[in-house]
């Protein structure tokens, strides 16, 4: 099952829709910090601020965590750079520029790639008159999966077979599906 980037927009096409709605757009690179998690990967967290104009009150602040090192010929030593470039793409996304179905943008998706099929979709809202699983309900079954020694793709996978559904991911799944996941898993 490929992944289809179609429903996603790159970080330049939403800069240029952002400029042709705001002519005196202003943005900053805010903030970096190299972020170690408890299990010992690394990160470094890129913030970046949008200003719609010089007298917009209320800018949008952004972030984006990229592994360090990066996990692609493309993302090792420039880091820093996609970093800064997907939270840049994330911002204007919360500005609405560029966003059909997904905030996350085709350069955020494509650095994870590699050049590999990936088995993920894209974010969207739950099946008509779902309600999206509570916290807990994820928190279970990310638990659950580490105890199988899953990790988060095959813990996708796992989800997706055990749904009989290949448009399924841990944000877009609702309560009625996380419950069938949960309690398959707890046997």
């Amino acid at each position: 099952m490929a992944f289809n980037l179609d429903n996603y927009v790159d970080v330049p096409t939403r800069l240029a829709e952002a400029l042709k709605r705001w002519p005196d757009l202003r943005i900053q690179e805010t903030d970096n910090q190299v972020i170690t998690m408890p299990d010992g990967s690394t990160f470094i967290r890129c913030t970046v601020t949008v200003w719609r104009d010089i007298a917009d009150p209320i800018p949008v602040i952004a972030s984006a965590a990229e592994p360090f090192p990066g996990n692609t010929p493309y993302t090792k030593r420039s880091e820093y750079m996609v970093g800064m470039t997907s939270a840049l793409g994330r911002a204007l996304g919360y500005m609405g520029c560029g966003v059909s179905k997904s905030i996350a943008s085709r350069n955020e998706v494509e650095a994870r790639l590699d050049g590999q099929e990936a088995t993920i979709t894209p974010m969207r809202m739950p099946k008509e008159g779902g309600v999206h699983a509570s916290s807990k309900q994820l928190y279970m079954i990310k638990a659950l999966a580490k105890g199988k020694g899953l990790d988060d793709l095959a813990t996708l996978e796992a989800m997706q077979l055990l749904l009989d559904a290949d448009d399924v991911i841990l944000e877009t799944l609702t309560m009625g599906q996380a419950s069938k996941v949960i309690e398959a898993w707890k046997q």
